[in-house]
């Protein structure tokens, strides 16, 4: 499965460190939606718990604030915190996908500065979002290297080219005079067949015999033996 970064501007400011800080903060830039800019879930899925009335920046304590968590396919949560006061648009049991916005940016709860934590759980355990979430085409990455190490890319897979029309065409007569070609020799066939049908159905001999002699007379698939007695005051 492949998770997509819920903001469109993309800078690192704080990367995951197991037990210490197990998610990644997604920082902002005032000319890609600012401070508060919009959070959008990053696969489909299910809400499963919100924040929404959390009305304060804490200064100390592990408090996420407003905050949404939304469980995906194959074992996978994603959760969302520091969300501003009022901006929360989902309820548990809400269907999202990556085009529903779940709220923006904030910095409720123990946060210093507005941005996002982002978490990802794989079978209810904290692991690297990075290791699961792809910039997708249209997204904007921070100019800081320090702020962009480790992301991964999506490239959506390339269509089709669509048929040529001239070898369509091309490659459709061909068939068209294989198969005009293969009933034609058919056709020959059958008229073959035919007159050799027709000659044997016309084809008939006559042996004149004794009948009181004893004859063994060999006859081929399809032939008749058809016994008459010429001699008309005698009986067979």
């Amino acid at each position: 499965m492949i998770l997509k970064y819920p903001v469109n501007y993309i800078a690192i400011t704080q990367y995951f460190k197991t037990g210490v800080h197990n998610g990644i903060d997604l920082g902002w830039n005032s000319n890609y939606g600012g401070p508060n800019q919009p959070v959008y879930a990053a696969y489909e899925g299910t809400v499963i718990a919100v924040e929404k009335n959390y009305n304060q920046t804490d200064t100390s304590g592990g408090s996420y604030g407003n905050y949404v968590k939304i469980r995906h396919e194959n074992n996978i949560d994603t959760l969302y915190a520091h969300l501003k006061y009022g901006s929360v648009t989902v309820n548990i049991g809400d269907k999202v996908t990556t085009s529903t916005q779940i709220g923006e940016m904030g910095n409720t709860g123990y946060a210093f500065g507005n941005h996002l934590h982002y978490e990802v759980f794989l079978n209810n355990v904290k692991v690297n979002p990075e290791n699961y979430t792809y910039v997708f085409p249209g997204q904007i990455t921070s100019s800081d290297k320090e702020a962009t190490k480790g992301l991964l890319y999506y490239t959506p897979p390339t269509p089709p080219s669509p048929p040529n029309e001239e070898e369509t065409k091309e490659e459709l007569k061909k068939q068209i005079k294989e198969l005009e070609d293969k009933i034609a020799l058919q056709s020959k066939e059958i008229e073959v067949l035919k007159e050799e049908l027709k000659e044997n159905e016309n084809y008939v001999f006559t042996y004149n015999v004794k009948k009181t002699s004893l004859y063994e007379i060999e006859l081929y698939d399809g032939e008749i033996l058809l016994i008459r007695n010429n001699n008309p005051e005698e009986t067979e």
